[in-house]
């Protein structure tokens, strides 16, 4: 039990209202993304981003590059993103991993869970993942620390709060995914374990604005635009559910992209779930940051989003309005209106 708490890192902090906020440092989350990120190296152009820990991660792992496991990884047909690392939370604590909490999600899109978890068994065991873990708990420790430290004093969850105006009972779980310098992901688990949980998993973004290299100790400062970003997905995750019927007419409208670009019909859901988040993105950061700064999201999300500024500007009728609403559920039936008149 003692072993599981050292590396099962956890941070309580009591703001954002009367919740509870919790960073973490999952062993299970890096011990899946230890294996991605060593089968995926060598092809993918976007590498984690540099620091002692990558250093150190680099020269550990160095002779298991070739392991079986990560080789039969790399043969698949499909590959899976980064979100593959959110299924060590479906996992027993400790090796050998097996399903905690029923698989049914689309992180692993490669194989099934259970060919996987043979396989990353294997290579967890063979490779000493558990020794390399245990070994970093300290640095583990203070990442998290300092993250939780950089987001409570950003005010950035009290500001999504205060644009939803939703009931938001329970707690907000924030996982940290260190060698992921790809993209965060919001993550949603149906079972008892995860009730009135809103969770997210950050990724370990090369920062432009500062120097880091494989000397470089881990500065995890969130971007504000992502961490909004991945909370208005757990906010709004009920919108198309509550409309789905109504919306699958409109939904060859969702995926044509503002190049003209024709995506495949199973995206529509997720096409618009992403450009509804996009546009409360740039509204909150509006508020917060000022119209320069919502003026710049609206500029960057435009050149995919073929709605993203009439979106936008319909949103003024909540964003300036929001004491007649109390909630943004409220704004629901004249935001399904609207985006059933456009074509």
């Amino acid at each position: 039990m003692k072993k599981i708490l050292i590396l099962f890192l956890m941070i309580h902090i009591y703001s954002f209202g009367q919740k509870n906020i919790i960073v973490k440092i999952d062993h299970r989350i890096e011990a899946v993304s230890i294996f991605y990120t060593l089968a995926t190296m060598d092809t993918l152009d976007t590498k984690p981003t540099p620091s002692i820990y990558y250093k150190q991660f680099n020269q550990y792992f160095t002779d298991c590059k070739n392991h079986k496991s990560l080789d039969w990884y790399r043969n698949l047909k499909v590959w899976d993103g980064y979100d593959l690392s959110s299924i060590g939370l479906y996992l027993s604590d400790k090796y050998p991993f097996k399903l905690k909490i029923p698989y049914s999600d689309n992180q692993l899109r490669s194989s099934e869970i259970n060919v996987f978890l043979e396989k990353f068994n294997a290579f967890y065991k063979d490779c000493k993942v558990d020794a390399f873990l245990k070994a970093h708990k300290t640095d583990y420790a203070e990442i998290v620390e300092f993250t939780r430290n950089k987001i409570v004093a950003s005010n950035l969850l009290n500001d999504a709060e205060k644009y939803y105006n939703k009931p938001t009972q329970g707690e907000i779980i924030i996982f940290i995914d260190i060698l992921n310098n790809l993209g965060s992901n919001a993550i949603s688990i149906d079972d008892k374990i995860f009730k009135r949980k809103k969770i997210f998993k950050l990724a370990y973004l090369k920062d432009k604005n500062i120097v880091q290299t494989n000397d470089s100790k881990v500065t995890f400062i969130p971007l504000s635009n992502v961490v909004i970003h991945e909370v208005s997905h757990l906010y709004l995750r009920d919108f198309i559910p509550l409309y789905r019927e109504r919306l699958s007419k409109k939904k060859n409208i969702f995926l044509v992209t503002a190049k003209g670009e024709q995506l495949k019909e199973k995206e529509w859901e997720n096409e618009l779930d992403e450009l509804i988040v996009r546009v409360c993105v740039s509204k909150i950061m509006g508020e917060k940051y000022g119209p320069a700064t919502e003026l710049k999201e609206v500029e960057n999300q435009s050149k995919h989003f073929k709605y993203f500024k009439e979106l936008n500007l319909f949103f003024n009728n909540y964003s300036q309005h929001k004491s007649k609403y109390k909630s943004i559920s409220d704004f629901y039936p004249e935001l399904i209106d609207y985006l059933e008149t456009l074509n």
